[in-house]
């Protein structure tokens, strides 16, 4: 049997309990024992204790009684769930709405304590007109003011106004900057450039909306009171003292601010109004924001406010009670916009209400943001730190450490805390544009964690901003809060082939033996797949050019150091390379990491290991991260300091790569001062030698091998951390490989 009990235990707190079913059938009973309460009672307490099961009606009609509480300035809390009811709310995303406690006591407590705070309706005179201010129940904000040249989003915002720009661009010195408004998902910007015209933003959320601000003021989302009246027809410049008013009834900041809505269905309108009068000259307020202050605040007077109007093309939710949070959803959107305008005092307004924000106190919004710590050489872009604070939003403190950069991304070790200071577990932020980072967190997704879970990095987080992304990766089975990660490159230089043999073993041969261990027979393209050219590296031969005056023209360059004409590289990749970019070859493909060096894999304090960086993480010839390490063990990390350095390497890689099959330990001998180095070198290059045979079920052409290595090789010259003799030496070695190549040119 289903019933509806009104229990007034107290008059200041109205329990509804609800027995039985709450279903289509017994919905309009409930609406029935609902809808007289709204006229009464800005508090209502349902007592679900007794109720077995909720259909959508019977949510379609608690949602609906908590709007209305809230346009009322009051508050629905929904007490005593069952599991199963609580799991229908749940599954329809409405836990997070919805007030839900424990027992119909503790909301009585918890209404008590909100109606002691709250106030009559205040009645006010300007002339011969009437005004009322509800002041809200709700806690009361403090006005944050931001300092100059950061990035904020709307989330973090709320209602705000300052000096800045929309944020699409990352271009801080060439925005066309101006007086900005914030509001829910909506922006509106006005540039001081009077040729450049007004524009909005609005967005499906709030932290989709970022603006690039030179100093601003924020009031938070939630506002102070209410003011409405029952004249018909009175001017801005009318309502705007009013709301004047209704601050002076309060001990607020000399700052406040009005949203002040016409509701002239012919011309409909939301404007978002600064009220500075008391305060615009104190310099001491002001002095962090210089430029808000001057080119906005100083030049606001009675006839010219500052603020901005968002014209409306049709008005919804009209009545004094709709709460502020819903007229924006309703009304604030790319249909209904028509335009942004500067606020005009002479505009006729018919039945406005104002929703007012009169903080109490004045803060540093950084005292409220995320702490972002980093050493003092490290300097973070806006974009970077908005899109930190997105990611790291359940922390308090953030200390940011590089840990290395490419050529298209940034990497950093993470160390956060939470709200009460408590060390979070580590974690590694990559920076990169959108198209990387959104292939990398897919990638991750299809690749990593389905063949290398335990031993990998998950994704857990993405977010964009522009054409810019970020992620952060969380570390499955890391240490305690004390672990710390270091890249496998602090072991490939502290350690000997004894310690680094073993470890390598643990990386190819088990960690990651289902990517190489399952290699697949089928049809390859290398000169496709191992073009620099293709990826990262079209300017190469420009880069040549300007290194060494060789043209990718030339078939033949002279190498005294060798002493004979040698093959030229990057004529080779110019003309051969796209005349067998078609041709097919018979080989084995398996996932392959596709960027593997030994800054994407780090290692916690107990040797376990972890990788990152999957953006191009795919099927291809499964010999290919082989060949990627041993360019960075041969070709990155060779011992170079002088010219006899080269002279004595250069005749030691001659005989490496003399080999012609994937199984062959080349006779080498090394004649330099670096022998241990070379030596530990060589081992860890024979050691993926080894992978790569495993991997290919022994078959010898070493062919595919040699191409590989060339996308690793080749486009040295265009790194920058890399000295001039290096790259020379790159070039040279490049020369050899292909030599090989070119004389096996009948097999493909």
């Amino acid at each position: 049997m289903n019933s509806f009990e009104l229990i007034q235990k107290d008059k200041t707190v109205p329990i509804l309990k609800v027995s039985g079913r709450l279903d289509a059938l017994s919905s309009t009973n409930f609406e029935m024992a609902v809808e007289p309460l709204f006229t009464t009672i800005n508090f209502l307490i349902i007592d679900l204790g007794q109720c077995s099961y909720l259909s959508s009606a019977g949510i379609r009609i608690l949602l609906k009684t908590h709007k209305k509480m809230l346009a009322a300035q009051g508050k629905l809390i929904i007490a005593d769930l069952l599991p199963e009811v609580f799991h229908v709310i749940e599954m329809v995303g409405l836990d997070n709405i919805f007030n839900l406690v424990d027992t119909p006591e503790l909301a009585a407590e918890e209404i008590k304590q909100l109606q002691s705070d709250c106030a009559e309706p205040i009645e006010l005179k300007q002339g011969n007109k009437t005004f009322q201010f509800q002041e809200s129940c709700k806690a009361k904000k403090s006005l944050l003011f931001w300092k100059s040249k950061d990035m904020a989003g709307c989330h973090e915002l709320g209602f705000s106004m300052g000096y800045g720009a929309s944020a699409e661009s990352n271009d801080v010195e060439n925005i066309a900057h101006g007086l900005f408004v914030t509001a829910g998902v909506c922006a509106g910007f006005m540039p001081s450039d009077s040729s450049i015209p007004a524009e909005f933003r609005v967005a499906p959320q709030a932290a989709n909306i970022a603006v690039l601000l030179l100093g601003a003021v924020s009031f938070g989302e939630q506002p102070s009171g209410v003011l409405s009246t029952k004249e018909l027809k009175l001017t801005m410049q009318k309502f705007i003292s009013a709301c004047k008013l209704a601050k002076q009834q309060q001990q607020v900041t000399e700052i406040s601010l009005m949203a002040i809505l016409n509701r002239n269905p012919d011309n409909p309108s939301l404007s978002i109004v600064l009220d500075v009068e008391t305060g615009k000259d104190n310099m001491e307020l002001w002095q962090h924001i210089p430029d808000f202050h001057q080119k906005i605040i100083l030049k606001a007077g009675i006839n010219n406010p500052a603020g901005l109007t968002f014209k409306l093309e049709t008005l919804y939710q009209t009545s004094d009670s709709a709460s502020l949070s819903d007229f924006l959803n309703d009304n604030l959107n790319i249909d209904n916009i028509i335009g942004v305008e500067s606020v005009l005092v002479n505009e006729k307004l018919q039945n406005p209400v104002a929703w007012l924000f009169h903080p109490l106190k004045i803060e540093d919004a950084d005292t409220r943001k995320l702490k972002i710590e980093t050493d003092d050489r490290l300097k973070l872009e806006p974009y970077k730190n908005f899109l930190i604070r997105k990611l790291y939003s359940d922390a308090s403190h953030v200390i940011i450490e590089p840990l290395h950069g490419g050529f298209s991304a940034q990497t950093f070790q993470v160390i956060s805390f939470d709200l009460h200071g408590r060390k979070l577990r580590p974690t590694v932020l990559k920076v990169a544009d959108r198209a990387m980072i959104t292939r990398e967190s897919e990638r991750c997704k299809q690749y990593a964690l389905p063949y290398i879970f335990n031993n990998s990095a998950s994704v857990l987080g993405v977010e964009f901003h522009g054409d810019r992304g970020a992620l952060v990766y969380n570390f499955v089975g890391i240490g305690g809060e004390d672990s710390r990660l270091k890249w496998l490159t602090h072991y490939f230089h502290q350690e000997n082939i004894e310690m680094l043999g073993p470890l390598f073993d643990k990386i190819f041969l088990h960690i990651l033996k289902p990517w190489y261990g399952q290699a697949i027979k089928t049809t390859i393209y290398p000169f496709n797949d191992h073009d620099p050219t293709l990826t990262f590296f079209p300017h190469i031969y420009n880069t040549v050019t300007e290194l060494f005056a060789i043209s990718a023209y030339e078939q033949y360059i002279k190498t005294a150091e060798i002493g004979r004409p040698l093959l030229n590289p990057y004529w080779f990749l110019k003309y051969e390379f796209p005349k067998r970019r078609e041709q097919g070859f018979d080989y084995f493909e398996g996932i392959c990491h596709g960027d593997l060096n030994m800054q994407n894999i780090l290692l916690d304090e107990n040797m376990n290991v972890y990788l990152i960086d999957f953006s191009e993480t795919k099927p291809r010839s499964v010999i290919s991260d082989f060949a990627r390490l041993e360019a960075i063990f041969l070709v990155d990390n060779a011992p170079l300091e002088n010219e006899d350095d080269m002279q004595a390497y250069l005749h030691y890689i001659t005989g490496f790569y003399s080999a012609d099959s994937l199984q062959d330990i080349p006779a080498c001998n090394y004649s330099g001062w670096h022998h241990e180095k070379v030596q530990k070198h060589e081992a860890l290059a024979l050691r993926m030698r080894k992978y790569a045979s495993e991997s290919v079920q022994g078959n010898p052409d070493i062919v595919p091998y040699y191409l590989a290595l060339l996308e690793w090789i080749l486009p040295i010259v265009c790194y920058q951390s890399l000295p001039k003799i290096k790259k020379r030496l790159s070039m040279y070695i490049c020369g050899m490989l292909c030599e090989k190549i070119y004389m096996n040119k009948d097999d493909f």
